[in-house]
């Protein structure tokens, strides 16, 4: 190796060393207030059980008093004479018996609400997997870096040893091209870490829920807590998976939104009443 290589190598890694210096740092709960906030699957599922609950509401309101309000005004110019008349109307409408077919759709959407809050837990704790996924290989990817660093720096100054003891005669000419070769190796690694680097950051960037790349940096350790050596209640782990509770919710809700079909056929009942007034000056006062 020349020195004209020798010196860009150094000058590549003294530009790329203060960059790093001047990464966001982020601890695994800032990566999980950002995915919170950003995240486009938790957003759609959070927006799914608002949906869900207005049409509850909607549902609900048909079981309330019914009011609607009918004002009116109008000219009409006969020979030259204009007549002015104006009106309005009140009216109202309750809902007496359904046989039950209203409390069941209510019910169903209620169902229907639990549904997606169950979804929404789904897809949270899938969002949270791969969240910690793309976590832990920045940090892997973090120690790579660092640990070609490290052994690029031995191999360096197995160079400089080498390269001095070749030209005092006390090495042989294969034991510096090994050695040349190797800084080559070590340099290449470095660039292809990288590279890993890179990939790491794009992907946690994109399980936080951010559009745009950026130079970030990851805080942590590997340590794992000790596993528990009892044996898990798996009974108790499959019925509170929240794909299953989302199943067995279906079909609560089908059967409310079953019978609520069926009590169709039912005759309805409801009570009315209204008041309107009508005249040629405002506020009309004839019947």
């Amino acid at each position: 190796m020349n020195k004209r290589s020798f010196l860009f190598i150094l000058l590549f890694f003294s530009c790329f060393l203060p960059q790093s210096a001047a990464e966001e740092v982020l601890t695994w709960q800032d990566c999980v207030r950002e995915a919170a906030k950003n995240h486009p699957d938790l957003i759609s599922a959070q927006e799914s059980v608002k949906q869900s609950e207005a049409s509850k509401k909607i549902t609900a309101s048909s079981a309330l008093p019914q009011i609607s309000a009918t004002p009116g005004a109008s000219t009409t110019d006969t020979e030259g004479t204009s007549t002015d008349s104006y009106s309005y109307g009140v009216s109202g409408s309750q809902l007496i018996f359904d046989a039950a077919k209203t409390n069941h759709a209510i019910k169903a959407a209620a169902e229907n609400i639990k549904v997606a809050q169950y979804n929404y837990k789904f897809t949270s704790s899938d969002v949270r997997q791969r969240l910690r996924t793309a976590y832990i290989n920045l940090l892997k990817a973090q120690e790579l870096l660092n640990l070609t660093q490290e052994i690029y720096e031995i191999r360096r100054g197995n160079l400089e040893l080498i390269t001095l003891r070749y030209q005092s005669g006390l090495e042989h000419k294969g034991a510096l091209l090994t050695a040349e070769a190797n800084l080559a190796s070590a340099s290449f690694e470095i660039t292809q870490a990288m590279r890993n680097l890179q990939v790491a950051q794009r992907q946690l960037m994109k399980e936080m829920g951010q559009r745009k790349s950026a130079d970030i940096k990851v805080s942590g350790d590997f340590q794992v807590a000790q596993a528990e050596k009892a044996i898990p209640d798996f009974e108790a782990l499959v019925t509170a998976n929240p794909s299953l509770l989302s199943l067995l919710t279906k079909i609560n809700q089908a059967n409310f939104s079953l019978k609520s079909a069926y009590e169709s056929f039912y005759p309805q009942i409801s009570g009315q009443a209204g008041v309107s007034r009508s005249g040629t000056r405002w506020p009309p006062s004839g019947p």
